[in-house]
């Protein structure tokens, strides 16, 4: 370290050949390079072999998408704490490219829960209202005089609920790739200096960016999953939470706890390894040992059973399935998306006027407007009547007619429905309460129809 640039500090001394004048010299640091080869091998090939399975019977596509994205975590952090390991004067930019893949992950997994939610974005938000997570659920509860619900300390008082939710894992996937590359760009030009907390020094800050944009997004992270748990639970996210988040876990901490031995002096310096290359050795080799256990705990946290249909049925294409779990095109969508809400929201302006639409209707009916039309989509419904000792079965049928030009649907039986088969235009409240009715049942059209 010179007063202006800071390199890696090396070793004064190169380690011997593994072969001199015919006879093999076998370091210390031979053992570790054959451990943690050893251990990356059965990690990879675990880890492959399930994600084989995924993409062989790809058929759910919207949460294998997720599923396979979380698996890759494994053999990248396997793949990677080993060549820091043989390759330890480059160390650093290779453990920042690692850790980048973690906002993949995390953000994979929130959408993986919301996935389970429902498939429906619409349903996801009736969801999300009816435990409480909105601005508007919050003000009716207010309104009945009961206690709204709040997310957990310290943000108890948090009103922009599930788009702040979103954006707080969001926002993670797009710092820590935008800070890997500028500590890789400092540490490239000397003016990263990780073994420095020197505010002079790019490590500190870094660090500190990435400490509070990853601690966001695990909050949001928690406060959505203990929100809708209940909903979650035939799917296991207590381990598949365990299996993400204890990898990240278990690589921070005993980082740490490596550094820390060095400024004690417990890890000194050889001749041929510096006490920082000691330390990424030993790192490594505990990383690589999570790693293989990791890969079996996903083959129970992920399994791709429930994604495997029964009988002789013909496998996806595993190139074209890859190719879509692959594809994040709809994580910068929903970058896009986000950032143009909170922007709304901090200028004022109603980002989403439907969600408060729903909820109002929702608090007056007692159902929300997806629950009606997935009611309707089945299309039959079977009545099982006991009178008299016979059964009666009642078959409904929804018919499409024309109304004043328009097509629509007209439902039979005593609780006939009435509505436009495509989405209106926005009207004035008091226009849609009145359709609102009408659809119910309980306006003037539904007496002429009775």
């Amino acid at each position: 370290m010179s007063s202006h640039k800071c390199f890696t500090a090396k070793a004064p001394q190169e380690g011997p050949p593994l072969i001199q004048h015919g006879t093999i010299v076998f370091q210390a640091h031979y053992v570790g390079w054959i451990v943690c080869a050893s251990f990356t091998i059965i990690a990879i090939v675990t880890s492959f072999w399930l994600i084989n399975k995924h993409l062989q019977w790809y058929t759910n596509k919207q949460e294998q998408r997720y599923i396979v994205r979380i698996l890759f975590m494994v053999p990248i952090y396997a793949v990677i704490s080993t060549a820091s390991y043989f390759f330890w004067n480059h160390s650093t930019p290779l453990l920042l490219l690692r850790d980048c893949y973690e906002s993949i992950v995390l953000t994979a997994f929130f959408y993986l829960l919301l996935t389970y939610l429902s498939h429906d974005p619409e349903e996801q938000k009736d969801i999300l209202r009816r435990e409480g997570l909105s601005h508007e659920q919050a003000s009716e509860a207010i309104r009945k005089g009961e206690e709204p619900k709040k997310w957990v300390f310290p943000f108890g008082s948090v009103r922009w609920k599930p788009q702040l939710m979103k954006w707080g894992v969001l926002q993670y996937c797009v710092i820590r790739p935008l800070t890997t590359l500028i500590a890789v760009l400092l540490d490239y030009v000397g003016l990263y200096c990780e073994d420095s907390w020197s505010p002079a020094w790019g490590h500190i800050w870094i660090t500190g960016i990435v400490s509070v944009s990853v601690s966001v997004a695990m909050y949001c992270l928690l406060q959505f999953y203990l929100s809708v748990s209940k909903h979650l639970t035939p799917y296991k996210p207590v381990l598949k939470l365990f299996a993400i988040k204890a990898v990240v876990f278990l690589t921070f901490w005993q980082a740490s706890f490596l550094s820390l031995l060095t400024i004690f002096g417990v890890v000194k310096d050889t001749p041929y390894m510096t006490a920082d290359d000691i330390n990424i050795g030993w790192g490594a080799i505990l990383e690589t040992f999570e790693m293989t256990i990791f890969a079996f705990v996903h083959v129970r946290a992920f399994s791709y059973k429930p994604y495997r249909p029964e009988g002789d049925t013909q496998r996806t294409p595993r190139l074209r399935s890859l190719g879509h779990a692959m594809n994040f095109r709809e994580t910068f969508h929903e970058l896009k998306v986000g950032c143009m809400c909170m922007w709304h929201r901090m200028h004022g302006v109603e980002t989403d006027t439907l969600a408060r639409r729903q909820a109002v209707l929702e608090s007056a009916f007692g159902k929300s407007r997806t629950q009606v039309w997935k009611a309707h989509d089945l299309g039959v419904r079977e009545k099982e009547v006991d009178d008299a000792g016979k059964l009666e079965v009642g078959i409904e049928v929804d018919r499409v007619v024309d109304v004043e030009g328009e097509r629509q649907w007209l439902g039979t039986g005593d609780d006939y429905a009435y509505g436009l088969m495509r989405r209106e235009r926005s009207d004035g409240l008091e226009v849609q309460f009145e359709k609102e009715l009408t659809v119910r049942g309980y306006g003037r059209l539904g007496k002429l129809l009775d």
